[in-house]
């Protein structure tokens, strides 16, 4: 993909008793008064983006060399010299990281009030799954206990971490890897999980589990016990928010189908696990799933539209702007 622009170009001396800005005439003759004769005329210059065909927006996130590049036809470049900055960080202690998760939090805190009509119908659509599973926990609870067995226990038994722990191990996995083979998506695949991951978990799940105060089913007082700041906290599945949270982050990073496939399907079997340990409703899982997705999906986007635009200084013998480069 190229994206060309043409237009007028002027490389110039100020001197030093010239205190303003120069500019082009409306018909292209240069001010010579107030330059040194050393200055070009006016010309037209022809400025071609060239961009790659596939591109990953969240690739140019973090890599100021897949950059658009900035070729011109003019036989007599204006700049000389060019300082870039360093390209944004990726080290998960730094300011610019905190910064970007504070963020983050505001961003999701807020997303409802920029809902438009179809986005409040997939909330609705999701509050009414909800609310059916609500409607049916028992009856769903007593036929998954029904369908145990040792061999399904030890499946499910087996992928209950990813809910967890191995979650964060997934992230780290991710990361270390993008180390190793200088893969920038990757490292945003695990910065950004991280971020969703506390958002989720330690800012909206907690308060709810423990304002809600649900019974889980193995206290065998039914699905419709309720006791606020009591310690109950089965409403919503931490497991589920957390391995939904997860899978969308790597989703919404990699367009490969099975990649998505792996990712939810993965997702899916914590949130059954969670049924089939008897620690938690249907409607506990389904809630945690579209918290876990809600924010996930939050994060990766604001984030990529954080990093599409970058400004860079550019600096030389002639010249002195500013160097925009748009990801896209």
């Amino acid at each position: 993909m190229a994206l060309a622009l043409s237009g007028c170009a002027t490389a110039y001396h100020r001197t030093a008793a010239d205190s303003e800005g120069l500019h082009c005439r409306a018909d292209g003759t240069p001010p010579a008064a107030r330059e040194t004769p050393a200055t070009p005329d006016c010309h037209p210059v022809l400025l071609t983006f060239d961009l790659p065909a596939e591109r990953d927006f969240r690739t140019a996130l973090w890599d100021t060399a897949d950059t658009p590049t900035l070729s011109s036809q003019d036989p007599a470049p204006a700049a000389a010299a060019a300082t870039t900055p360093p390209p944004p960080t990726q080290n998960p202690f730094s300011k610019d990281y905190l910064k970007l998760i504070g963020t983050d939090i505001r961003e999701t805190f807020t997303a409802p009030a920029r809902w438009d009509t179809c986005d409040w119908l997939v909330f609705g659509g999701v509050a009414a799954g909800v609310g059916t599973a609500f409607a049916f926990d028992q009856d769903i609870q007593r036929a998954v206990q029904r369908n145990r067995n040792s061999t399904v226990d030890n499946v499910f038994d087996a992928v209950t971490p990813f809910g967890g722990g191995y979650a964060f191990a997934t992230l780290g996995g991710f990361y270390f890897g993008g180390m190793i083979f200088d893969d920038r998506r990757a490292k945003a695949v695990a910065l950004d999980g991280v971020s969703a991951s506390l958002i989720a978990a330690g800012l909206i799940l907690y308060p709810v589990k423990y304002t809600v105060g649900r019974s889980r089913p193995s206290d065998n007082v039914g699905p419709y016990h309720f006791n606020p700041f009591s310690g109950h906290d089965s409403f919503p599945s931490g497991h589920a928010t957390e391995a939904f949270a997860v899978a969308t982050v790597i989703a919404e990073h990699y367009d490969s189908i099975w990649i998505k496939v792996t990712s939810y399907g993965l997702a899916s079997m914590v949130g059954y696990a969670r049924l089939n340990s008897n620690v938690h409703w249907a409607s506990d899982v389904l809630a945690g799933a579209a918290l876990g997705t809600f924010v996930g999906h939050v994060v990766v986007h604001v984030n990529e539209n954080h990093w599409r635009l970058s400004v860079q200084p550019v600096l030389g013998p002639n010249t002195r702007g500013a160097q925009m480069s748009l990801s896209f």
